[in-house]
């Protein structure tokens, strides 16, 4: 298969130089199970494993491939296998702040505790769903999490309302949507019905990968088993007691689709913190932001200073007291998260320094 029908193009050729020199070839990673990878190469798929002198230099989660990823590689070819050496940089990403082993701690409504890493659910995406239904499902702000994750990703978002069938008011979700999804297109879909699912077409371009996201039992891996037009994806029913997701995709995988373009399917979300900088938030909060800027004081609050235009806003209804809160709470774990970067950067660097030194 031509490099370019899998996304490949001058960006990654271009980072790629150095490892061409070297006789390595370039695979995708369409797969990740624990300390093995599956890689699509020259029209075969092949098991993969990072080579020994990769893994000794890999210091952060970050630094190991993904699905999506680029990478150089050696194939074995009595073996029938690859050994990865290097990850080409990623062009876009989808990251969240690695989750929490041992359970997660709450703290003013806010999770704390973890190491200050970023995961890397998806890389090199052109357009990111973000799949919500229209049942219990259905949360403005863990939506407004995610804008905010995809437009720091680097990803073209659009918001997928599935499973209309069951809803009668489906143009109120729309309505609230819209005060939150500034400029974003949202489709209302029925998998099970095949309501608006045309919809996706204009997205399936060769060479273009999507990826869905959202919460288990959102209807993620049935949209892609409809796509590709046969049950590659496992699923189950969904609970009648919570309302809440029973599918069983657990591992993040891409598909090929016969339009020429390639479908990440991802397991649900459970924790979705943060990761990125406020330049984030500039996107996924942009009315508050130009709303800011009208402030009689440049250094506002947003509290009880004169002429503050943001709760002016509030008081005659352009924008719900939600919104706002949503706001400084992003802000809040955005400007937290990136003291703790700065934070672990440093003592990661001495790390380093004292495993140099005992070399």
């Amino acid at each position: 298969m031509n490099l370019n029908k899998l996304g490949w193009n001058k960006f990654f050729e271009s980072d790629f130089e150095y490892y061409k020199e070297k006789g390595f070839i370039p695979d995708r990673v369409i797969g990740k199970h624990k300390n093995r990878y599956i890689l699509y190469n020259n029209g075969e798929y092949i098991k993969a494993q990072l080579a020994g002198k990769f893994r000794y230099k890999a210091t952060l989660k970050k630094d190991f491939p993904s699905v999506g990823d680029w990478v150089a590689t050696k194939v074995i070819k009595k073996e029938s296998k690859g050994i990865i050496h290097g990850v080409l940089e990623r062009k876009t990403s989808f990251v969240r702040r690695l989750p929490i082993s041992g359970g997660r701690k709450i703290k003013n409504g806010e999770i704390v505790g973890g190491s200050p890493e970023e995961q890397v659910i998806a890389s090199n995406i052109d357009t990111a769903f973000i799949v919500t239904s229209l049942d219990r499902n259905f949360n403005i702000q863990r939506i407004e999490r995610y804008i905010t994750l995809v437009y720091n990703s680097g990803a073209n978002p659009v918001i997928i309302l599935n499973k209309m069938d069951l809803c009668d008011n489906v143009e109120e979700y729309i309505n609230q949507l819209e005060n939150i999804a500034m400029g974003l297109e949202i489709h209302p879909i029925s998998v099970i019905k095949t309501k608006n699912m045309d919809i996706f077409n204009k997205y399936l371009i060769p060479g273009k990968t999507l990826v869905f996201i959202g919460s288990s039992g959102v209807g993620k891996s049935t949209i892609t088993n409809y796509l590709l037009g046969e049950n590659k994806q496992r699923t189950k029913t969904i609970s009648k007691a919570s309302g809440k997701g029973r599918h069983t995709t657990t591992s993040t995988e891409m598909l090929f689709h016969s339009s020429g373009s390639m479908i990440i399917d991802t397991p649900g979300l459970k924790e979705l913190q943060l990761w990125g900088d406020k330049e984030a938030l500039k996107e996924s909060f942009q009315d508050i932001i130009d709303l800011s800027n009208s402030c009689k004081f440049n250094d506002c609050r947003h509290n009880t200073e004169p002429g503050c235009a943001v709760k002016q806003a509030i008081k005659e209804g352009f924008i719900t007291k939600k919104r706002f809160e949503s706001y400084k709470k992003q802000l809040r774990e955005i400007k937290k998260v990136s003291k703790e970067k700065r934070e672990f950067k440093i003592n990661n660097k001495r790390m380093l320094k004292r495993k140099m030194l005992n070399k």
